[in-house]
């Protein structure tokens, strides 16, 4: 689908191209010509970086991967990387920010559900200090994930950023 949108739209410029002028009013084409070159070598370059970016998506096939890495237009992987930014701040958390965390939690939850082995591990890791917040949050009884201000104790993530690290790796091949 790529390769057919990139060849209509290089096909459509030099078309484009040819029913230009160069505005010294004698129609001639030469500077569109080679506008249209110019256009047709970015694209060849677009090409082959879209080769580069295809084997990189290629190891990242597996769909636990894929999941924690590339899914969603912001993926587990950056959102797991500012909810243990938001931990290690030590901040009161706002029902948002909880909610964030506690989401993250179900979300690292279900895709460590389709992971086997080592990938199962490290996800279980990934996600401990979201299920240490949330655990926290949800047992004590004078708070509430509607409170306006949410204490969650001191909650180590430095595990949980080496775990990602390993599964980034992992996932890489």
């Amino acid at each position: 689908m790529r390769r057919t949108t990139l060849t209509a739209a290089l096909g459509m410029a030099l078309v484009l191209a040819g029913c230009s002028s160069d505005g010294s009013g004698d129609g001639s084409t030469t500077d569109s010509t080679t506008s249209a070159s110019t256009d047709a070598s970015a694209s060849s370059a677009a090409t082959e970086a879209g080769a580069e970016t295809t084997g990189a998506a290629a190891a990242m096939e597996d769909p636990v991967c894929a999941g924690f890495f590339q899914t969603g237009a912001v993926t587990l992987a950056d959102r797991a990387t500012k909810d243990r930014d938001l931990l290690a701040s030590g901040d009161t958390l706002d029902p948002a920010s909880w909610g964030e965390i506690s989401l993250l939690n179900q979300r690292i939850t279900q895709l460590g559900a389709q992971a086997e082995g080592d990938q199962a591990d490290l996800l279980e890791r990934i996600n401990a200090p979201f299920v240490e917040a949330t655990d926290a949050v949800l047992s004590d009884e004078d708070q509430s994930p509607t409170d306006e201000e949410i204490t969650v104790p001191e909650i180590d993530v430095a595990d949980s950023g080496a775990a990602q690290d390993e599964l980034e790796t992992a996932c890489a091949g």
